[in-house]
């Protein structure tokens, strides 16, 4: 079967949608990927979309990988193809029609909405030979207006026994004012990464997440399943796909790997991939760790092998925020204590350290956010923040609760805030807001920030500051976020 497979977002990363072609190839499919690579706050004209009838004319299937944040252009996408080619399935799958799929279904004939490894290679060979499959586990239908949800398999184990992900550029395309081939210089453009800045590879070696935040696609895995399979890939077998990935792309200069917590593996394998990475890829790599399973001498099994990033999540300084809104079961003083720990290997080793933290979060008061600020200000001047506003993803606890509590209306792809566009603050335009914008504001400019007191930043936390700040209205707020 001919199948394009379209893939939302701008980024190639390390997108499902790779993974979903390397099945369908090995089931003896045809597939040919395109990438909307346009920046998220540009949309694509009509004519632009038309370019993809030089791909879709040959399909007999059009599958799309959807994020919230660019279900805009899957719609965009899926409007043309039912006005070109009348009959035509359109499928959807990925994070967005996990969350919600009948929010999916207005408009794809079918969406995926748990894991695809096996329940999009036996549709296609159902579509295919003409087999009813309408009653593939795993997915749902639009059947002339109503919708069909199947039963959910358990979860994919033997993650050993999946493809490398797809990585071949001949069949491979990108849609920006024109539809371009990927030629291996374009694809490493859209590799080069925050906060490496150089063509950095991310792979995923493991599947589910221990935690369960309210505000996190994951969590839908738990209402699917009842519980968080953790199921890992050997070492063998992802150094094999970093072997071959790094072989046939000779640009790539970092590694990061992409586990929600890579120091869930034991010792013994953490020691097994040390060896191996450095015998076999030798580049530098990140991870991302939780404070909770964060172990010393876990880290330093890997800092000879080329540890280099550790990003860890803190959210919030508040302990309120996590415990009663996003259901983090962290200690900010176990986020604190991590930190310590891994702050001095900066200089003995050359390991960086980021620091991720969600703002404009309509549940907190100004007192919460000020421990944010706090926690931000006490921080050494080499530690790397990311700091994001929160998104409501839909089907996601947070998201339920703010729409019962009129905080946000439904879901609507036209006007849903990207987690990353911190210069559209909705919720939070105060003073305790301001300072975290202003703290990062400071840090984009490292000399600024180098010479700015740090009690001229504590003082400005002050109760006696934030007093006085609080007399001034909401707009006067509104119009210096506006321009920070």
């Amino acid at each position: 079967m001919k199948i394009t497979l379209i893939n939302s977002t701008n980024v190639f990363a390390c997108d499902g949608s790779h993974l979903i072609s390397a099945l369908l190839k090995r089931a003896g499919h045809s597939v040919r990927n395109v990438l909307l690579s346009r920046h998220r706050r540009l949309p694509y004209r009509p004519d632009e979309i038309e370019q993809l009838h030089e791909i879709v004319k040959e399909t007999d299937l059009v599958m799309i990988a959807v994020y919230s944040s660019y279900a805009d252009r899957a719609i965009q996408v899926t409007e043309f193809i039912r006005k070109k080619y009348p009959g035509m399935k359109v499928i959807w799958g990925g994070p967005h029609c996990i969350s919600a799929p009948e929010l999916s279904l207005r408009y794809a004939d079918g969406v995926c909405f748990a894991e695809g490894d096996k329940a999009i290679v036996d549709f296609v060979g159902k579509l295919e030979t003409g087999t009813d499959y309408l009653n593939t586990p795993n997915m749902a239908f639009n059947v002339n207006g109503s919708y069909k949800i199947n039963n959910v398999l358990p979860p994919f184990s033997d993650l050993d026994s999946l493809p490398y992900y797809d990585y071949d550029l001949h069949d491979r395309f990108l849609l920006d004012e024109e539809l371009l081939h990927v030629t291996k210089e374009r694809f490493k453009g859209h590799y080069v990464h925050y906060p490496f800045g150089s063509p950095t590879f991310i792979l995923t070696t493991s599947r589910g997440c221990p935690y369960e935040c309210s505000y996190c696609n994951n969590i839908r895995y738990i209402a699917m399943h009842g519980h968080t399979p953790i199921r890992f890939q050997s070492v063998n077998r992802f150094i094999g796909e970093l072997e071959y990935a790094i072989r046939y792309f000779d640009f790539f200069q970092f590694v990061a790997f992409g586990d929600d917590d890579f120091l869930l593996r034991d010792k013994k394998q953490l020691e097994e991939f040390a060896e191996l990475y450095k015998k076999k890829i030798g580049r530098p790599f990140a991870i991302c760790v939780s404070a909770n399973t964060f172990r010393r001498e876990k880290m330093e099994i890997l800092l000879d092998a080329g540890l280099k990033l550790i990003q860890l999540g803190v959210q919030s300084g508040s302990q309120r925020i996590l415990d009663e809104v996003f259901g983090r079961k962290i200690k900010v003083s176990k986020t604190k204590e991590t930190v310590r720990e891994i702050e001095p290997y900066y200089k003995t080793h050359g390991l960086n350290l980021l620091l991720d933290f969600i703002i404009d979060n309509p549940y907190e008061k100004g007192n919460d956010i000020i421990q944010t600020y706090q926690y931000l200000v006490n921080l050494p001047l080499h530690v790397i923040i990311n700091i994001f506003c929160l998104a409501f993803f839909p089907g996601t606890p947070i998201y339920n609760k703010a729409l019962k509590d009129s905080i946000i209306e439904p879901y609507n792809e036209k006007t849903f805030k990207f987690f990353g566009m911190v210069d559209k603050i909705t919720y939070q335009r105060n003073y305790e807001t301001i300072l975290i914008l202003l703290f990062q504001c400071l840090r984009r400019h490292p000399r600024l920030w180098r010479y700015t007191p740090r009690f001229v930043l504590r003082a400005m936390g002050s109760r006696l500051i934030r007093g006085i700040a609080s007399i001034f209205p909401q707009s006067f707020y509104k119009m210096l976020i506006k321009n920070i």
